[in-house]
C-alpha cells in the first residue's frame, strides 16, 4: 500500500499549520501525521545560532509549547483524528534537546515501510502533488528519497526567482521524502539525514542512495510553496531564535521595496544581511506562481485551492531560469541517434584532464543523470578533481587516474593504466563518454575502448594527435557539445555548467564574507604567482578607489605574499581569502560574487563553471593592462546598473 507518514516539528506555527490537515484528508491512500511540538534547545544542528545571538526568551513560548494558539489547534485535530494525527510533546516546561530529538520522537511508532515526508509548518503541498509523488515511488521501488525545489516566499506576495542561491540550493536543498523502513534513524536534522543500518555494521544514507533529483520532481510540478518569511511574526521569531539582528526592520523595508518593483527583481542580500549570494526577489504574479495562502485586507490569512495543474508552469519556468537553455539541434543523417536509455544501466565518464575538465563537464553530468536516472555513473578523473567530484550529486563512484596529459601513447604509465582499466572494468559499462575536446581526448577514448563498452561517445577530432585519430576508438561521434548531449536525450538538454557546494562550504564562505565591508558589487580577483600580479595590483587599487566594489582575493598558496601586499594597499575594500577556504568553500564564495578577474587554478575553473562574468580578463584578452581591465569593468558595471 505504501502509506505516507508526514512529520512536522513546530513551535508557534500559526497560521500555516492549519493548512495541512484538509489536504491530508483528501488523499486516496493511508496516511498519518506526526506533529512534534515544543521548544528545541539551541544545541547540535542549531548550535550555530548561539554565536549570532540566538536565544529562547520566556515570551517565545508557554511552558515549552506554542504561545500563538497552535497548541489548542493541535489538541483539537488530534481529538478529531485519533488514528491519523499524533502529537508528541515533552512534559510542561521541558525543552526538547535540539531538533534531532524532535524528529526522532515519532520513529518508534512507525512500524511499517512507508514514505516518510518532512512537512514543515510553513511548507504547503497540494493533494495532486502528494499523490503524484507517491505514484512515482510506487512506479520506481528502487528509489530511496526525493529532492524538491520550492517557491520560497519572503513576503505575502514576494518570492525568490533564482536557483542555486538562497532558498533553492540544489546541492543540498530540499530533501523532504524518504522510503522509510523500521530501524532507520535520523543522524541530523540540518541537513536532514536518515540512515539505514547494514549487516556489516555500516549505515547507508537513505537520502543519498538513489533519490529522485530536482529535475525529475520539478518536471512533474512537484515544487512546494515555502512561506518561510511571509509574515512579520515569523521574521520576529527568527530574529530572536536564530539571532538575525534587525530582521524585522529589514523585512519591512523589503515589503516596501517589493510593492514598487513591478516586473523587476531586488537583490535579497540588500535586505537580509545573513544572505550573501545572488538570490533575487520577484513578485509572485511575475513568477507565474499562485500563492496557496494569502492575507485579506485585514491581514487575516486564508488558504486558496490551487487551479488544476497550476503548479507545473512555474516549476518549469524555475528550471529554465537556472541557466541558459539550449535547444537540441536536429540530428541529420550520419549523426548518432539518441541512445536506448532504457537499456543503459551503467555508465563510465572519462575526465582525465584535471578539475577544470570535471567542472566543464558538470552540465553533461547533470544531463546524463536526468536522461539516465537509474544508471550507475562512474567518473574517472585525476586526484586534483577529487574535491569537486566528492560534492557532485550525480555520481555514484569515483575512480582516480594518474595524470596522463602530454604522455606518448606507448608511455609506460599509459600502458600500465590501460592494462589496469581493462582488467578491473572489462564489461562493466553499457556506455562510456568522453566530454573532452582537447588534444589529449585520445587518451580517454582509448581507456573507454579498453573497458569493452559497446557504446563509446565522444567528440570529433579533426586532425591526428601524436600519430592517430582519437575518433577511431569511438562508436558514436558528436560534432558539437550540443550533439553530445543530444545523443543522450530526446528532450532539450541544457549544457549550462554548474558548481557544487556543501552546507559546511556555504557556512565557511558566509562567515568569511561577513568580515568584508558591504558593497554594491563583489569582484573576485584570482592571483597566480606564475602569472604575475603587477597589473592586478594596480587594478585593485583603482577598483578600491571607486567605493562601490568589494575585492575578494583568492588564489594558490604561492600567491599569499602578493595577496597580503594588495590587501595592505587597498585597505577595507579588500578581503584576503587566499588559503582560507577549502574547495567547497571556494565554490560557495565565488557563487556569491558578481564578476571575476585574474587567473589561477582552481578559482578560474570554478568561476567559468559558475558562469561568473570574466570581465576584461581571460584568454581572449591576452595580458591586459590595469587601465584596460578597469575600463572593461566600469562599462560592464554601468550596463548592469541600467538593467
Amino acid at each position: 500500500m505504501l502509506p505516507v507518514h508526514f512529520l512536522t516539528i513546530v513551535l508557534n506555527g500559526d497560521p500555516f499549520i492549519r493548512y495541512h490537515l484538509e489536504v491530508f484528508r483528501q488523499l486516496p491512500f493511508p496516511w498519518h501525521w506526526h506533529i512534534v511540538e515544543g521548544v528545541a534547545e539551541l544545541v547540535n544542528d542549531t548550535a550555530w545560532s548561539l554565536s549570532q545571538g540566538g536565544r529562547v526568551p520566556q515570551d517565545l513560548h508557554r511552558d515549552g509549547l506554542s504561545s500563538d494558539g497552535t497548541s489548542a489547534y493541535l489538541d483539537r485535530i488530534a481529538a478529531e483524528e485519533p488514528g491519523r494525527v499524533s502529537v508528541h510533546r515533552k512534559p510542561p516546561g521541558v525543552f526538547w534537546r535540539g531538533k534531532l530529538e524532535m524528529v526522532s520522537a515519532p520513529l518508534a511508532a512507525m512500524t511499517e515501510e512507508c514514505l516518510l515526508w518532512q512537512v514543515d509548518a510553513d511548507e504547503l503541498w497540494t493533494v495532486e502533488q502528494i499523490t503524484r509523488a507517491r505514484r512515482m515511488f510506487l512506479d520506481s521501488p528502487w528509489r530511496t528519497a526525493a529532492l524538491y525545489l520550492c517557491h520560497f516566499f519572503v513576503g505575502p506576495s514576494l518570492l525568490l526567482d533564482r536557483l542555486d542561491s538562497y532558498g533553492n540550493h540544489r546541492s543540498y536543498e530540499w530533501l523532504r521524502t524518504w522510503r522509510y523502513r523500521p530501524g532507520d534513524s535520523w543522524q541530523s536534522h540540518e541537513p536532514p539525514r536518515l540512515t539505514r543500518p547494514q549487516p556489516d555494521g555500516s549505515a547507508v544514507d537513505v537520502g543519498a542512495a538513489n533519490p529522485f533529483l530536482h529535475e525529475e520532481t520539478a518536471a512533474g510540478g512537484l515544487v512546494f510553496q515555502h512561506f518561510a518569511y511571509a509574515t512579520r511574526e515569523q521574521v520576529a521569531f527568527k530574529e530572536i531564535y536564530y539571532g538575525y539582528d534587525g530582521a524585522v526592520r529589514q523585512w519591512d523595508a523589503l515589503q516596501t521595496a517589493g510593492r514598487a518593483v513591478g516586473s523587476g527583481t531586488l537583490p535579497l542580500r540588500d535586505f537580509f544581511p545573513w544572505v550573501t549570494d545572488a538570490a533575487t526577489v520577484a513578485r509572485a504574479e511575475h513568477a507565474m506562481v499562485e500563492p496557496l495562502a494569502r492575507p485579506d485586507a485585514e491581514g487575516t490569512w486564508g488558504f486558496v485551492p490551487p487551479a488544476q495543474g497550476a503548479s507545473t508552469a512555474p516549476a518549469v519556468a524555475l528550471l529554465r531560469g537556472s541557466g541558459p537553455a539550449a535547444r537540441r539541434r536536429t540530428l541529420v543523417p550520419g549523426e548518432p541517434p539518441p541512445f536506448p536509455t532504457d537499456l543503459i544501466r551503467s555508465v563510465g565518464v572519462f575526465l582525465p584532464d584535471g578539475v577544470g575538465a570535471v567542472l566543464r563537464a558538470s552540465g553533461v553530468l547533470r544531463e546524463l543523470r536526468r536522461a539516465l536516472p537509474l544508471a550507475r555513473i562512474t567518473v574517472f578523473a585525476t586526484p586534483d578533481a577529487e574535491a569537486a567530484l566528492a560534492l557532485c550529486p550525480y555520481v555514484n563512484q569515483r575512480v582516480t587516474l594518474p595524470p596522463l596529459k602530454g604522455r606518448a601513447p606507448d608511455d609506460a604509465l599509459v600502458t600500465a593504466v590501460r592494462q589496469e582499466i581493462g582488467q578491473q572494468f572489462s564489461g562493466a559499462f553499457d556506455l562510456t563518454i568522453n566530454p573532452g575536446r582537447g588534444e589529449d581526448a585520445s587518451f580517454a577514448n582509448r581507456l573507454m575502448q579498453d573497458t569493452g563498452a559497446p557504446l563509446r561517445l565522444g567528440h570529433r577530432v579533426g586532425r591526428p594527435v601524436r600519430g592517430y585519430y582519437a575518433d577511431a576508438f569511438l562508436t558514436h561521434v558528436a560534432t558539437t557539445p550540443a550533439g553530445l548531449l543530444g545523443a543522450l536525450t530526446t528532450g532539450e538538454p541544457d549544457p549550462a555548467t554548474e558548481v557544487w557546494t556543501s552546507p559546511a562550504g556555504e557556512r565557511a564562505a558566509a562567515a568569511l564574507m561577513a568580515e568584508g565591508v558591504p558593497a554594491r558589487w563583489r569582484c573576485a580577483v584570482g592571483l597566480s604567482a606564475s602569472a604575475g600580479t603587477g597589473s592586478l595590483s594596480e587594478l585593485c587599487r583603482r577598483l578600491a578607489a571607486r567605493g562601490d566594489t568589494a575585492l575578494i582575493l583568492i588564489g594558490e598558496e604561492a600567491a599569499r605574499g602578493a595577496a597580503a601586499r594588495i590587501a595592505g594597499e587597498t585597505g577595507t575594500a579588500c578581503l584576503n581569502a587566499v588559503g582560507r577556504l577549502g574547495f567547497d568553500g571556494l565554490c560557495a564564495l565565488l557563487r556569491r560574487c558578481d564578476l571575476f578577474v585574474g587567473t589561477g587554478a582552481p578559482a578560474e575553473d570554478i568561476a567559468v563553471a559558475a558562469m561568473l562574468p570574466m570581465v576584461g580578463t581571460g584568454p581572449e584578452h591576452g595580458d591586459p593592462t590595469a587601465g584596460a581591465m578597469e575600463s572593461a569593468i566600469a562599462a560592464w558595471l554601468a550596463g548592469r546598473v541600467r538593467l
